[in-house]
């Protein structure tokens, strides 16, 4: 009976302070194939991520969901200037499932800006008889601190990542590239994320990301179809708890992408599904499991 108590107060205790190994709701600087290229958008964006953690673990093995709802746009403010804009609304959920505890947060997470320079852009030239075009535009931007993050606060001990933000004003470098020979394209991205100190608790690791996507475009009248395949890297620095690193956090996913969208006069929508292909997260402690997104943009 005794040994049955201090294992009940064991599994309440973990679902509230938790640990520092989870998958983070508060990635890189990648963005992934965009709507119609050169035209101004609004709409809602919806991704969903899923991550199995403490693998090794019959008692701290967890679940856990992350839920993004966004409003994210893109306007030029002047010609050759591409400004991404991102207001997301995380839902967070972590399943204990040894005991079936829950642990959630909702509410705004961190706002993303985005600018990118035009500086090469061969679809406007009417003297290249070669059929084949290019697109180069490089750029960079801001995450702001607007979710909320509370760890290492008296009151509410829970892990670092299992938050609605990164509690830091984060700085972002990004490159996009697009070839395309009549129907088929390329689009490649790298992009990278530095960060700063969360508090005097925390600092999560720097990132750095690519991707490589190619395209099919197929026009019906108004109605144009987009199928894609591709696939995607992230990297990820240690974080540094109080000024040391927590070795239970960096690493590697790589992820195999097949998506589509399709336009229709000034709307267009988009699916797209990951499956990973190599990970190593956490010290092979975390397991990221397939992930999916969609969208409904308006153009103007």
């Amino acid at each position: 009976m005794r040994n049955l108590i201090l294992i009940s107060l064991l599994i309440s205790s973990l679902s509230v302070s938790a640990c520092d190994l989870c998958g983070c709701a508060n990635g890189s600087s990648f963005v992934g194939l965009l709507p119609r290229s050169g035209s101004q958008f609004v709409g809602l964006r919806y991704r969903l991520r899923s991550f199995d953690s403490h693998l090794n673990s019959q008692v701290l093995k967890t679940k856990e969901e992350y839920q993004t709802l966004e409003v994210w746009g893109r306007f030029y403010p002047i010609k050759n200037l591409q400004v991404l804009a991102f207001l997301p609304y995380n839902d967070n959920q972590q399943t204990l499932l040894y005991s079936g505890t829950k642990t959630q947060k909702k509410g705004i997470g961190d706002v993303l800006l985005l600018a990118h320079y035009n500086i090469l852009n061969t679809f406007l030239d009417s003297t290249n008889t070669s059929g084949i075009y290019h697109n180069l535009m490089i750029g960079g931007g801001i995450k702001l601190p607007t979710g909320k993050f509370e760890y290492g606060y008296a009151d509410t001990e829970v892990n670092p990542n299992f938050q609605l933000g990164t509690g830091s004003t984060d700085f972002l470098l990004s490159a996009i590239h697009t070839v395309r020979y009549k129907k088929f394209g390329l689009n490649t991205e790298v992009g990278g994320r530095i960060s700063t100190q969360s508090n005097r608790h925390y600092k999560f690791g720097n990132r750095l990301s690519a991707s490589l996507t190619a395209f099919y475009t197929k026009n019906f009248g108004h109605l144009s179809i987009m199928p894609n395949l591709g696939s995607s890297f992230d990297y990820g620095f240690k974080d540094h708890k109080e000024g040391l690193a927590n070795s239970q956090t960096g690493g590697y996913t790589l992820l195999s992408t097949l998506g589509v969208q399709a336009y229709y006069r000034a709307f267009s929508v988009g699916f797209s599904f990951q499956e990973p292909l190599a990970q190593n997260l956490g010290g092979g402690e975390l397991k990221t499991l397939p992930q999916t997104s969609i969208f409904l943009t308006l153009g103007f």
